[in-house]
């Protein structure tokens, strides 16, 4: 079995979050013709890891290229908590999503709505050279909605038959799932180290549905044409992230080991129906047995950054980063910017991330995104957002998209 996990107005920003259609992998134990017991290998959750609040705003307007910058709350805490030893002696954060995304109904029609989704919320003390936070994260997975101009069949049900479909949704509910982080570190002349104790409990549910639009949604109509979904997952658990910090002055060299030790206890429930269990007469549904494990390994992602700081002007990050699942292989650069225009009052962002390497299931997923942010500061407060252009292009087009704003508190 595959491992598990997890994982302002919208003009203000957009912040890219991929979409993809993940692969359903069952087997059936068939004792007869309508008997035995549906076995789940996954759906492929692999994809959802290793999750994220997203941080800051302003980190995201960087493309994510923030490891050796991580001179914000969120941003420290997400990318490298060393970075908390750069905060004022007392800062408090917090980030908001506004999502909008596209499903299949359970009658097979298409709804689409808002959600704003506080992913990130935390308050930090610094008193000399020891710094100390205590945040709340929600991860913010990306919900798919396809039409196709073709009919697919690859998807098959539990006893083997191909199902049909030209419409596909990918639903994640990521509300019943929380992630209470501690972070504490240390500044030792020019290194600062930092570790973040993530203490993760709750559950994601996923609903994935497919349908062909243009036959009517009742099951003598034809056979094999809408499938649901549904999978349960309870998280119950810790992991620990480790970070490194070395200013030299113009340059910055920074490193993080997320997700480095942990132990994730996960109850997974995995319930599919097609045409036969949706008919009126029938509540014929494949429900898999309870699938308990304990993953040990969640997700680790190691990143490494260098940043050029000129003075309260001009800053510059590049990061490498690898994340190595059990059908995941990733490898990618970030590239960020900021530039104060006004200094000390209003900054804008940009960034790009490309893959290096992005195998999932053994088939090359690359992608280039490109970023723009900009960030606004007055007194001691902070409010910056962050824009995808790839996703700002796609929600103008009537697809699914995801803005970000985040505001920080310091003095």
């Amino acid at each position: 079995m595959k491992k598990v996990l997890m994982t302002l107005a919208l003009s203000m920003g957009l912040s890219l979050m991929s979409d993809m259609v993940f692969a359903i992998d069952y087997y059936w134990q068939n004792d007869g013709a309508h008997s035995g017991s549906l076995v789940a290998n996954s759906l492929n959750i692999d994809a959802y890891l290793p999750w994220n609040s997203g941080g800051s705003a302003k980190a995201m307007g960087m493309g994510g290229a923030f490891t050796a910058v991580a001179n914000d709350l969120g941003g420290a805490v997400e990318y490298n908590p060393a970075g908390l030893t750069q905060l004022g002696h007392f800062n408090a954060s917090v980030l908001a999503i506004a999502n909008r995304s596209s499903k299949i109904n359970g009658d097979g029609g298409k709804s689409t709505n808002w959600k704003i989704i506080p992913t990130y919320a935390g308050a930090a003390l610094r008193i000399g050279p020891l710094a100390v936070a205590l945040s709340k994260k929600q991860p913010e997975l990306s919900s798919t909605y396809l039409k196709f101009s073709t009919l697919k069949r690859d998807i098959s049900a539990p006893d083997g038959y191909p199902m049909q479909y030209d419409t596909f949704s990918d639903q994640l509910d990521t509300s019943g799932l929380d992630t209470y982080v501690l972070t504490a570190a240390i500044k030792l002349g020019k290194l600062s180290v930092g570790a973040n104790y993530n203490n993760i409990s709750g559950d994601i549910k996923r609903v994935q549905r497919g349908r062909i639009s243009a036959q009517e949604a009742s099951w003598y109509t034809g056979s094999n044409n809408r499938f649901d979904t549904t999978e349960n997952v309870n998280f119950d658990g810790y992991t620990m992230d480790l970070g490194v910090l070395v200013d030299m002055g113009m340059l910055r060299l920074g490193a993080a080991a997320k997700n480095f030790k942990g132990s994730v206890d996960i109850t997974r429930d995995i319930v599919w129906q097609d045409n036969f269990a949706m008919g009126d007469a029938n509540t014929w549904n494949w429900i898999a047995p309870t699938i308990n494990e304990t993953l040990t390994k969640f997700a680790p992602t190691y990143s490494v950054g260098a940043a050029l700081v000129f003075g309260e002007i001009l800053t510059i990050d590049m990061d490498y980063v690898t994340v190595n699942l059990q059908d995941t292989k990733k490898s990618l650069g970030r590239l960020g910017a900021e530039l104060w225009i006004v200094p000390g009052l209003f900054a804008a962002r940009g960034g790009v991330k490309t893959d290096f390497k992005n195998l999932v299931q053994d088939q090359d997923q690359k992608t280039m995104e490109y970023f723009v942010g900009a960030g606004f500061k007055l007194f001691g407060l902070t409010v910056d957002s962050s824009a995808s252009l790839a996703q700002a292009k796609a929600g103008s087009d009537g697809s699914n998209m995801t803005g970000a704003v985040s505001a920080t508190l310091k003095f």
